[in-house]
């Protein structure tokens, strides 16, 4: 619905039947449904009130949604206030406003100039001081001619509705997502606000970029969804938390049924339950995304994990299909995780697996340290990077390694204060709330939070007492305890999956989970191909018989870490929590029924026997002589 807006005298009627004429568009005049009343007062030089008004907005918004049903119409309409606008649009989000401005010269002369129309010219100045000029909406200049204006306003509309997707935040990620759409061949509308501080951001992203010409920068919100086509895609690369309500307050109003917003950033994932739930009453799909690769995979190929309605993710298919990093054998690395809030849970969890990971490669590094020199260290990990423990965390780190500024090198200049920004905690306190244990991830968490303590760390320095022995660890020895903590890093973070999948009835396909995970994302690794495959046979990890044989092939390596730690008084709580884990899953017998007692005796929680069926309860008087 084209709605054309100014006050009298801009042409309204004149460009609108000038467009009909050119487009087919049946064309309404909104002055032929002003009640007769109206018109004699405005005929006699009486300014129209808002209750006057009232009556005509009411009835023009009846016909509005009428006429925009059988397809696109055009509307000439003065609708001067916001006020005016609001209440016109109240039922109708398909509206594309066109206002005509000129100066009041120009308007003045060219009333006086109309015959027998019910319009007084005396009321112009009413008009002009009642005028609340939109910033949203197609802005046309009245001094060019009906066809010059024609023209550009069909040229203006031939633009709109056509973008395959709208990228809402043109932050590093959010460039990277945009630009990756465009050149994978959609259309593209990016937007950002023009707040202080961002007031240049899509100005100099179009300047930047301008070789795309299938990318149209808006820092009009309304312009930006009138860009997309229907149902549209619209990406938010936001930061999670109250931004993302806001912004969807201020999208809802403008989008249909069946639309479609897509959070790609690290939001929590009951937020995106909690989201995706409030908008399914209006019809809106809802979509947590976990995107993972950082800024290079946004750019070029990131690993996409899916949350939502089955019907939005087939419309977004063909999108993720081609932005999204590819596999061995070509295959998109982006997947359905399931409904509402599974895709950011899965991406909590691999960055998770992510935080535990990163806590071993630091643990080695500090072993190391005290018996290679760098150099020989950076040496070690390109040759493990070779074989089966290959990841891109190892990588980069051998490249860490060797990164000098002037004569020293950098990772000696670098506070050692590891920073987080939720997700970590996030897998945390889910492992918790569902019973499933993770508490590789949760010591990596703690040990962030222990290297912030650093004015605490100095203080209590001298108190650390000096190595038992001077010694070294074996390299094979520490091979062994790699592999050993990063298998059992990996079995915790998809027996947190699944555990979630069961109690949501989320999609749980942990070969596809960790295909997606081959490619594009930061714990992409050998073993993840692996398991990829291994997963095809059976979908719980602890009964794959590769990893359970890796384990008892390897725990003597990360036995003797856990040693040698203790001994050169170097903290390996992520190698400890991960052998403690192990030692305890193959305990046919541990000392819970201690801890079952302790229950019973200072609180009456009862217990179970094993000498009695499993669902009887029993309490005992402890205090009580038998």
């Amino acid at each position: 619905m084209i709605i054309l807006m100014g006050v009298s005298g801009t042409g309204k009627t004149s460009l609108g039947k000038k467009l009909s004429q050119d487009t087919n568009w049946p064309f309404f005049d909104a002055d032929n449904f002003h009640p007769q009343s109206n018109k004699e007062k405005m005929k006699s030089g009486l300014q129209l009130t808002d209750s006057d008004r009232k009556p005509w907005l009411e009835i023009l918004s009846k016909k509005i949604n009428e006429w925009s049903a059988n397809g696109q119409a055009i509307l000439a309409c003065s609708a001067l206030k916001e006020e005016y606008r609001a209440l016109l649009s109240a039922n109708n989000k398909s509206i594309q406003w066109v206002v005509l401005n000129g100066s009041f010269d120009l308007i003045k002369e060219r009333i006086e100039s109309r015959e027998n129309h019910f319009f007084n010219p005396s009321l112009l100045q009413s008009q002009f001081n009642d005028l609340e000029i939109p910033s949203y909406g197609i802005h046309l200049d009245i001094s060019e001619s009906v066809d010059e204006l024609s023209l550009v306003l069909q040229n203006k509309l031939a633009s709109k509705n056509d973008a395959a997707i709208g990228v809402i935040g043109m932050g590093v990620m959010g460039q990277g997502i945009a630009l990756n759409c465009a050149e994978s061949g959609f259309k593209t509308a990016v937007y950002n606000r023009s707040s202080p501080g961002e007031e240049h951001i899509i100005e100099e992203f179009m300047s930047k970029n301008n070789s795309f010409t299938n990318v149209s920068g808006f820092t009009d919100l309304s312009e930006f969804v009138g860009a997309l086509k229907l149902p549209r895609n619209i990406w938010l690369m936001i930061s999670s938390g109250p931004a993302i309500d806001s912004v969807i307050d201020q999208l809802v109003p403008l989008l249909d049924e069946g639309d479609v917003i897509i959070d790609g950033g690290n939001s929590h994932y009951p937020d995106t339950q909690r989201r995706a739930q409030q908008l399914e009453k209006k019809n809106i799909n809802f979509v947590g995304c976990g995107v993972s690769g950082g800024e290079v995979g946004a750019r070029f190929g990131a690993s996409i994990m899916f949350g939502g309605s089955k019907k939005a993710y087939e419309n977004l298919s063909p999108i993720l299909n081609k932005i999204a990093a590819k596999d061995f054998s070509g295959k998109p690395c982006q997947g359905f995780m399931g409904k509402e809030g599974a895709g950011h849970f899965v991406k909590m969890v691999h960055n998770g697996i992510e935080y535990a990971e990163m806590q071993l490669l630091a643990e080695t590094f500090d072993v190391l340290s005290k018996q290679m020199t760098y150099p020989e260290m950076s040496t070690l990990f390109k040759e493990m990077n070779q074989g089966s423990e290959a990841s891109y965390l190892l990588e980069i780190t051998a490249e860490i390694l060797l990164k000098k500024e002037g004569n020293q090198f950098l990772v000696d200049l670098i506070l050692d204060q590891a920073s987080s920004k939720g997700t970590g905690m996030w897998s945390s306190s889910a492992a918790l709330a569902l019973g499933s244990v993770n508490n590789m991830m949760s010591s990596a968490v703690f040990a962030r939070y222990i290297s912030a303590l650093k004015e605490t760390r100095c203080s209590l320095a001298e108190q650390k007492s000096n190595p038992i022995k001077k010694e070294k660890i074996s390299v094979s020895e520490l091979k062994d305890a790699y592999t050993f903590a990063r298998i059992i890093n990996h079995i915790q973070g998809f027996n947190l999956i699944e555990a979630a999948s069961k109690e949501y009835g989320w999609d749980y396909n942990p070969s596809e989970i960790s295909r997606i995970w081959t490619q594009g994302c930061i714990i992409r690794s050998q073993l993840m191909e692996r398991l990829s495959e291994e997963f095809k046979s059976d979908k719980t990890i602890l009964k794959i018989n590769l990893l359970l044989d890796l384990l008892k092939e390897t725990e003597a390596g990360a036995a003797s870490i856990i040693h040698h730690g203790i001994d050169q008084k170097i903290p390996l709580d992520g190698y400890g929590t991960a052998y403690n884990y192990w030692i305890a899953i193959c305990s046919e017998k541990l000392p819970a029924n201690l801890i079952q007692a302790q229950r019973d005796f200072f609180g009456a929680h009862t217990y179970r026997r094993i000498d009695k069926p499993f669902e009887e309860s029993f309490h005992t008087e402890w205090q009580k002589n038998d």
